[in-house]
């Protein structure tokens, strides 16, 4: 309902651009006690939580009093008095009507407890939101203009001092497209190698299996020569073939950024393992 009530009221004070458009009066069936409550806290500290201006963090939310709460006992508050013999009908009406009243207390006290609690651990995440976001505010007040002559004070427009400042403005601003134009051609070129890399590593990998597909097929002719030698009690007529005879070629070594400050988001591979 409150949240309704300061909506009603943010429409109320907005302008009507039109003279047959008026704004939608307030629901009769708001309370009473919305509106005070409402209109006690624009003038407390929290009032900023009324006004339609946007939220700084500077701005500190109303403070949460709990109040203290008896703890939780075991047992029946009135277990000596409920315990008696019943001796009539009304006196059974008063003993239930004892019992429910001291479970409805219990009820309302776990209620608030668990309440208090939540309200506890929204006002340690806000303080520490706030604190995050005021610290952001403030470093970004404290961040300075690139521009030099920028800095709010008067100047001559045809004083020396003015006509340096923005000579070396733009300057500086030259130099700095001209370092972006720079990087976007190193960005590119490398890029390319990377393409380029990637493509001969490919090439060399069809070749090494090729040549392992050769080589196993060459180790199945060698172990058929030498059961033959075996029985027939010689040597066998070539060497076992290794690996290293066919001339295997080693990956090629991934190409580095002349620019260190950019940072590239493509996987990397291992450019100096041979193919085993």
């Amino acid at each position: 309902m409150i949240v309704d009530y300061l909506d009603y009221q943010k429409i109320q004070a907005e302008p009507c651009g039109d003279d047959d458009e008026l704004p939608t009066p307030a629901p009769s069936e708001t309370p009473y006690f919305v509106r005070a409550a409402v209109d006690s806290l624009s003038a407390t500290s929290g009032s900023f939580l009324t006004t339609s201006s946007p939220l700084k963090a500077s701005s500190t939310p109303p403070m949460y009093k709990p109040f203290t709460i008896s703890p939780m006992k075991p047992g029946l508050r009135y277990a000596d008095l409920l315990e008696r013999p019943v001796q009539s009908a009304r006196e059974q009406e008063l003993v239930d009507a004892l019992r429910d009243s001291d479970n409805r207390d219990n009820n309302r006290k776990r209620v608030m407890i668990e309440m208090q609690a939540g309200v506890i651990l929204s006002g340690m995440y806000m303080s520490r939101a706030q604190t995050q976001l005021q610290a952001q505010e403030t470093k970004k007040s404290r961040r300075k203009g690139k521009r030099k002559m920028g800095d709010g004070k008067a100047k001559y427009f045809t004083g020396d001092e003015f006509f340096q400042l923005a000579l070396d403005d733009e300057r500086r601003q030259k130099e700095e497209e001209a370092g972006k134009e720079h990087r976007k051609v190193a960005r590119d070129t490398h890029s390319l190698r990377l393409v380029a890399w990637k493509k001969g590593n490919e090439r060399i990998r069809e070749r090494n299996e090729a040549k392992k597909v050769t080589l196993a097929a060459d180790l199945a002719a060698w172990e058929v020569e030498k059961q033959e030698a075996k029985q027939e009690r010689r040597k066998a007529g070539w060497e076992k073939p290794k690996w290293k005879d066919y001339g295997p070629e080693v990956l090629l070594v991934r190409p580095t950024k002349a620019d260190k400050d950019d940072e590239d988001d493509e996987e990397s591979e291992n450019g100096s393992d041979a193919v085993d």
